[in-house]
């Protein structure tokens, strides 16, 4: 597989090149997948790890658990290991049994932080330098994403701005969205994923518009692409057309089963997302 931090080919829970975590988030709310490093559920927006009790006793014997008391998800969330909860609990000096993991933390937090240089600055560096930081990087020793195709640029920097959305991170988002649509306006896909990928963008940007103009373009290729079908309802919805809204909706509750089947190309990768716009669409109609 390919790291999504700098490109290098990896295996394992963290790139050996550049220390960016390899495996997805799973919500344990809802099952859904997200991209390494998120702190919130991009499908139901709950926390994607159970908050951490503060105290340092021994552990109950039940495993970790989450803030409801229930247990906690079996294994450690992807991303930067965590620390077990009863660790504390054990023999000897606490404090000098700690550090080796702590400084191992700090090794992976480092290697982390460089990963997300390495996406980050060399795309600034494209396009209009007015957003490029005063006090910017070196790029010695980063990947330049200029040097990757078009499409490749694109789908780093969607999943960029779409992790920073489902973590509330406005900052980050602010700085990362408008090269986001910049890429995909040089891009201009035309495929259904493509451009459900492009609508998005838009309604993290608040142009509804634009993502509704985009929903319609891939519409009129395929009628009953399940994604754009969503995104449309969602866009109507927020121009305030509730009618386009529940057509859009019960189109794709008519057509859901039989789209699931054919299996179109960008299905597999936003499994997760379709039974959750399934789910609104019927409280939508249901008018809840």
């Amino acid at each position: 597989m390919k790291c999504p931090g700098c490109g290098a080919e990896a295996w394992g829970n963290f790139c050996a090149s550049c220390g960016s975590p390899l495996r997805m988030e799973t919500c344990p709310s809802c099952g859904a997948a997200a991209p390494p490093g998120s702190r919130f559920c991009t499908s139901c927006g709950r926390p994607l790890t159970p908050p951490r009790s503060r105290g340092g006793g021994k552990g109950t014997g039940g495993g970790p658990r989450g803030a409801a008391g229930g247990k906690a998800p079996k294994g450690p969330a992807e991303g930067l290991p965590r620390k077990p909860a009863g660790e504390a609990g054990g023999g000897g000096d606490p404090a000098a049994a700690a550090l080796p993991q702590k400084l191992g933390w700090w090794v992976a937090g480092a290697l982390l932080v460089v990963a997300l240089v390495a996406l980050a600055f060399p795309v600034l560096r494209q396009g209009d330098q007015r957003q490029t930081p005063e006090a910017a990087p070196s790029t010695s020793g980063l990947i330049d994403l200029t040097s990757i195709s078009l499409e490749d640029q694109a789908t780093l920097l969607f999943n960029r701005v779409m992790t920073s959305h489902s973590n509330q991170d406005t900052a980050d988002v602010a700085f990362f969205l408008p090269k986001a649509l910049l890429i995909h306006e040089e891009l201009d896909p035309q495929d259904a994923d493509g451009l459900y990928h492009f609508a998005l963008l838009h309604m993290v940007a608040g142009d509804h518009q634009a993502a509704l103009q985009k929903a319609r373009q891939g519409l009129q290729g395929n009628p009953d692409y399940l994604l754009l079908l969503a995104v449309a309802a969602e866009a109507y919805l927020a121009l305030g057309d509730s009618s386009e809204a529940r057509a859009a909706y019960q189109r794709l509750l008519d057509v859901y089963d039989t789209e699931m089947a054919l299996m179109r190309p960008g299905y597999d990768h936003h499994s997760r997302i379709l039974p959750t716009y399934r789910e609104e669409a019927r409280a939508f109609l249901a008018g809840r």
